[in-house]
């Protein structure tokens, strides 16, 4: 009889099982499950015993369960769909279980994997917002502790330059010049830090500007031959002559990577000498491309921390001798790859290093023609209309308000007004006629960009066109647009020195 059944399905793993009204099994061909005449189907499992009232039903009746999980006396188990039939003319019950565990299986790892796809999301999601968070928390702080820090420096560095134009002995010379380079480290270091924070959000951007090449590399020569005599040490320069004179690129740049790369040289090499090589390796589509090496005879570096030495604040060397920042050549290395060039290291412990470099630099075709405006540091006051001007200087650090009126003082043409906060600046614009603001960012009350917005909206004569310099050590590109979105005419960067305030002021009361 069974076998007549089996004809109509077509799964290998299908058992077929005929029960009395009782639920006592009739026939069995034991496919799944080992069961003999007589024995009572709710042996297989509880689950058929809960089903006695289907076992005497007199109609047609098929009723379907899916997913039911069974136990064979091997202790084997199936998750199986279980189908009953019974009929109207008193036939035995049948019972077809089919095993779809294989099936049920799949799914499951499928669901499986579907909810830890969902949940690994939801953890990526999660880490990419705590990392997102704990940036902004690292550019926050970093911002406002370089903030911090150049007010104190911006006094320091100022007052270093009236000093330096006052009437001083030789010795008393000599310490202000070792302040005045004990501040300019302090400032390099405090750049370093924020110049690292700007390459790893990918927020620095390379400039392009025309230079002279030759020249930079002449200034290099000089500089450090000084400083290997100092060290009683050798320089060597092996210069490719035939290398274009004019670049268009970023020199501020391109001259810190050269820095850092010989500062780092000359801290480590105490006897031998130190080799700068630069050689031209080809030509192409206004393009030229240098290979570039600074090798050293100093203390190298061992082998298994050569992949260490660009990363950030890595020193591989801890002793006082050997302090610094551990930025240089992390820099060096964001650096060379926002110019599409290669960086590479190669040093042997006690013995030396080399760093190796290749870049592709773009140049003007008509070197001959090319020339650079001679750029004058003569100062502007010798072109102003004016016997006097009215600045206002909107500033809260005591130091940078007195290292202004210092210096303006100096120069006689000037009255200043001094402002500690924001909400007293719009008044003091309204009631006052201004020739140039010197607008501090970080105001108490409001910030200056802001101020800087309301000034320029404010219906009063000369608001709209009044120069506005920011004095502010935030210098990211968006800090930059916003400032300029705001109104602001230019930046003076904190630190500044007396050179480099005037230079800008009398550029803007020409």
């Amino acid at each position: 009889m069974l076998e007549t059944y089996r004809g109509t399905y077509f799964h290998p793993r299908t058992q077929f099982i005929t029960i009395d009204a009782e639920g006592n099994v009739l026939e069995s061909d034991n496919v799944l499950f080992s069961l003999k005449k007589g024995d009572a189907i709710g042996t297989l499992s509880a689950f058929f015993e809960g089903l006695a009232a289907y076992f005497d039903v007199a109609e047609d009746n098929d009723i379907k369960f899916t997913c039911i999980h069974l136990e064979n006396r091997d202790k084997q188990e199936f998750t199986c769909d279980i189908e009953f039939k019974t009929f109207a003319n008193e036939q035995p019950t049948l019972i077809i279980i089919h095993d779809f565990s294989d099936h049920y299986k799949y799914y499951q790892e499928v669901a499986q994997s579907r909810n830890e796809s969902v949940i690994n999301s939801q953890v990526l999601e999660l880490q990419n917002k705590y990392l997102k968070e704990k940036e902004d928390f690292k550019n926050t702080f970093i911002a406002n502790f370089s903030h911090e820090l150049r007010n104190p420096l911006t006094g320091v560095t100022a007052f270093c330059s009236v000093l330096q134009k006052t009437n001083m002995s030789t010795e008393q010379q000599d310490y202000v010049e070792v302040i005045k380079s004990s501040a300019d480290h302090l400032k390099n270091m405090i750049g370093d830090i924020l110049q690292m924070s700007k390459i790893e959000v990918g927020k620095l951007t390379i400039e392009e500007e025309l230079f002279s090449f030759h020249e930079l590399i002449e200034m290099l020569e000089f500089t450090y031959s000084v400083k290997a005599k100092q060290k009683n040490i050798e320089f060597e320069l092996d210069f490719d002559e035939n290398i274009p004179r004019f670049f268009e690129g970023d020199k501020t740049r391109i001259k810190q990577v050269f820095e850092n790369l010989l500062e780092n040289a000359f801290k480590f090499t105490s006897t031998g000498k130190v080799t700068l090589s630069i050689q031209q390796n080809q030509r192409r589509a206004r393009k030229v491309n240098l290979n570039i090496s600074v090798q050293d005879t100093g203390i190298g570096i061992p082998t298994e921390k050569l992949e260490l030495i660009f990363n950030s604040f890595t020193q591989l060397n801890n002793s006082q001798k050997y302090s610094g920042t551990g930025l240089g050549l992390s820099i060096v290395k964001g650096l060379v790859d926002l110019m599409d060039g290669k960086i590479t290291v190669e040093s042997e412990e006690g013995v030396g290093s080399t760093f190796k470099m290749n870049i592709n630099f773009k140049y003007p075709i008509n070197q001959e023609s090319t020339s650079l405006e001679n750029k004058s540091d003569i100062e502007s006051k010798n072109f102003l209309s004016k016997q006097k001007y009215n600045i206002l200087l909107a500033e809260d650090s005591e130091l940078a308000q007195m290292a202004v009126l210092k210096i303006l003082a100096q120069e006689g043409h000037f009255f200043l007004d001094i402002i500690s906060n924001g909400e007293d600046v719009i008044e003091s614009v309204i009631h006052n006629e201004y020739d140039l603001i010197l607008m501090d960012i970080r105001m108490p009350g409001t910030n200056g960009d802001e101020l800087t917005k309301m000034i320029r909206s404010l219906p009063v004569q000369n608001c709209k066109t009044i120069p506005i310099l920011a004095i502010t050590a935030n210098l990211f590109d968006d800090d930059k647009k916003r400032y300029k979105k705001m109104g602001m005419n230019d930046i003076i960067e904190k630190p500044f020195d007396e050179t480099t305030l005037l230079k800008k002021i009398y550029k803007y009361l020409k």
